[in-house]
Order: C-alpha cells, then sequence, then structure tokens
C-alpha cells in the first residue's frame, strides 16, 4: 500500500507541473513563399512553418526549455542571404512583424517576455546605428576573399584601407548602441550576454569601463564572470602598451632577451605543430621576411603552445624556421597563453623595437598592410 500511494504521489505531482508551451504569428509584408524557421544554437530546427501570402500561425507547441535560439525569415522567391536574429523564447506569445523587403532588419517581436523585450530593444537599436556598416563590411569581406588575389598590390591595399575604416566605425557605432541600451536598461540581466555579440577585446578599456556599471546579476552570470576575467586581462594588452613577458626557454635552453631584437617592428607568431594553419602561416612568414624592405624592419619571433618537446623541435625543423623560437612545453596551461588571451591557434602579435604593442590579433594576410602603414605613419609623424 505504501508503493501505490508513492506511485500515486509521483504521478500527482508529474500530473502538476505545468509545461511551457509557445506559439507563433507572423505578419510578413511582400513575402508571398517563405519559411519561418527557429533553431537552437547549435543549428539544430525546433520550429518550422510556411509562409503563404505574407502570414504565418504556428500553433502552441511545447518548449524544451527556455533560453536564446536563433530565428530566421526567408523569402524563397528572393533570399538576400541575411543572417538569422538570436531571440529568447519561453512560454508565450510571440508576434512577428517585418518591414517589407528589408528581412535583414530586426523584426518586431510583441511578446509578453520581458528578456526578449529587452533583446529587441537592443537589436533594433543597434540597426538603427550600423546596419548600413555591417552590410558594408560583409560586401568587402566577400570581395577580398573573392577577388583578392587577383588584385594588384595597391588595389588591395585600398580594399583592406576600405575594411579598416568600415569596422572601426561598426564597433564605434556598436559600442554606442551598447551604452545606450546600458543606459536604458541599467537592472538588465541579460546586458552580459549581450556584450558577448559584441567585438570588446578590440576596445577592452572602454567595455570593462561599461561592464563595471552593469547590474550585479549580469556581471555575476556566467557571460559576465567570462567577460569580467577576459577583460582584466585585455586591458593590459591594449596598443601602445608594453607587451607581456615570454615565459619559457629557447632551442638552446637560454632564456629569450627581447633587447636582443634590433628591427622596428617584431611579429610575435603563436603556434602549434599539430596546428596546420599555423605550420602553413610559417612559409607566408618566411616569404614576406625574403621581401627586402621587411626583412630590413621586420623581425619574427615565435612562441609555441606545444607540450611534447620532440614535436616542437621537429616542427622546427621541418618548417626550416631561422628566427627565434621560445616554449615552455604547457600548453594551454602556459602563462603565455593567459598573459596575451591567445584563444586560437595561431594567433599573431605586431609590436615596435620597444616592444610596445601595435597591434594585436591580427591577420596573417594582413602583416604587410600593417608593416607599410606603421612605417608610413613613423614617417610622416
Amino acid at each position: 500500500m505504501r508503493y501505490i500511494s508513492v506511485i500515486f504521489l509521483a504521478l500527482l505531482i508529474t500530473g502538476c507541473i505545468k509545461k511551457s508551451s509557445i506559439e507563433f504569428t507572423g505578419t510578413i509584408p511582400g513575402v508571398k513563399n517563405g519559411v519561418f524557421i527557429v533553431k537552437t544554437t547549435g543549428d539544430s530546427t525546433i520550429y518550422g512553418e510556411n509562409i503563404k501570402g505574407g502570414k504565418f500561425t504556428l500553433t502552441k507547441r511545447p518548449l524544451k526549455e527556455p533560453g536564446y535560439y536563433m530565428m530566421n525569415i526567408v523569402d524563397q522567391d528572393n533570399n538576400d542571404n541575411h543572417s538569422a536574429f538570436e531571440v529568447y523564447l519561453e512560454g508565450a506569445t510571440y508576434s512577428i512583424e517585418t518591414e517589407e523587403g528589408k528581412l535583414y532588419k530586426y523584426p518586431k517581436i510583441t511578446t509578453s517576455s520581458k528578456t526578449q523585450q529587452e533583446l529587441s530593444a537592443f537589436y533594433i537599436m543597434l540597426d538603427k546605428l550600423s546596419l548600413e556598416t555591417q552590410q558594408e563590411v560583409q560586401t568587402l569581406n566577400n570581395d577580398i576573399k573573392t577577388k583578392g588575389n587577383s588584385l594588384s598590390s595597391v588595389a588591395y591595399s585600398q580594399l583592406l584601407n576600405k575594411l579598416s575604416a568600415a569596422k572601426a566605425s561598426m564597433a564605434t557605432s556598436n559600442e554606442t548602441a551598447f551604452k545606450d541600451f546600458v543606459k536604458e536598461f541599467p537592472n538588465s540581466d541579460i546586458s552580459a550576454h549581450l556584450m558577448t555579440k559584441l567585438d570588446y577585446e578590440e576596445d577592452p578599456a572602454s567595455y570593462y569601463a561599461i561592464f563595471k556599471t552593469l547590474s550585479a546579476a549580469a556581471k555575476n552570470s556566467d557571460d559576465g564572470k567570462e567577460i569580467g576575467d577576459k577583460l582584466s586581462h585585455l586591458i593590459n594588452l591594449v596598443e601602445g602598451a608594453t607587451a607581456p613577458a615570454i615565459a619559457g626557454k629557447m632551442l638552446d635552453g637560454k632564456t629569450f632577451d627581447p633587447k636582443s631584437i634590433s628591427k622596428k617592428l617584431v611579429l610575435i607568431d603563436f603556434w602549434r605543430a599539430s596546428n596546420e594553419i599555423s605550420r602553413r602561416n610559417h612559409q607566408t612568414i618566411t616569404n614576406i621576411l625574403e621581401q627586402a624592405k621587411y626583412g630590413k624592419n621586420l623581425a619574427v619571433v615565435s612562441i609555441s603552445l606545444d607540450t611534447k618537446k620532440d614535436w616542437w623541435t621537429g616542427a622546427i625543423i621541418e618548417d626550416n624556421i631561422n628566427w627565434p623560437q621560445i616554449c615552455d612545453l604547457k600548453g594551454d596551461d602556459s602563462p603565455n597563453a593567459v598573459n596575451w588571451n591567445i584563444t586560437k591557434i595561431p594567433t599573431y602579435y605586431l609590436l615596435d623595437g620597444n616592444w610596445k604593442i601595435v597591434r594585436r590579433d591580427i591577420d596573417i594576410n594582413s602583416v604587410n598592410f600593417e608593416v607599410d602603414d606603421y612605417m608610413n605613419k613613423k614617417r610622416h609623424n
């Protein structure tokens, strides 16, 4: 009898738990034949509905758990290849409304979800300030990828200049939008999450100042803790700051001395023997150094994040590297990884002859441009 009572109680509790359900309605002017899709952040589709005559309805469906998802509205007759939109879903009704011919803009979303209301406010602010620039950056990136190899060095440099200017403009707009959001929603729980969507690493000093004003809930969230820790390191890696010391030994067992470098610029190469991209890029670096004007002004120092000495030394021989090599054989646990904020391999820094940071996390294909830019500025100062 006791076991029957336990089973009955379990069934009663289960029956009292109300599962979350969600429903959507949509007004999508100008779309006669489209699709409404909701996916997890891992790209698994959970909801989908056809759009006919500018309308769709997705009746009540179970929602496994509240959280951030990706939503997209596709016009199958005129696909503009825009990116999906981040949304926050919980048990509620969501009314979606887009502007005709502008599916790339964050849609108007009417719902009782407070989190989604704040999310919409931020992305709409972002669109107002940087939508055109976002599209320009996308176009320029595509041009570099598809046309870069066929362009002259002058035309390629001009394209990089345009991209650099567009990215700088977008970064300024993004920071302004985030500041506006924090000002309007000072107690928001999601502000740290929103910061993860921005290039806060490009301007750590400004973003760290903003981060300190966030609500306690935001700063103590998982995103907040990660960002706070990262920014506390990044503020020491801004342009003009003295670069961190390098842990480890060179191939001969000696400690590396930055004063041994006499060139005007130093490229710091973070790599790993098992990483094919960084290995291929060693040939690119060799080619750059073989050009008289770059070899004259540029030195290279490689810092390996390997753990096996024979892998490290073997790769150096195979890649025919003749510039200084340093490793402490601690891999990702190396203080070099932490102090230089190395989150991917390869990563490249450009320093001046005084070991001051000129550029952080540059693309290997931009090294020539960055060296030329630095030297031109020096000549005109």
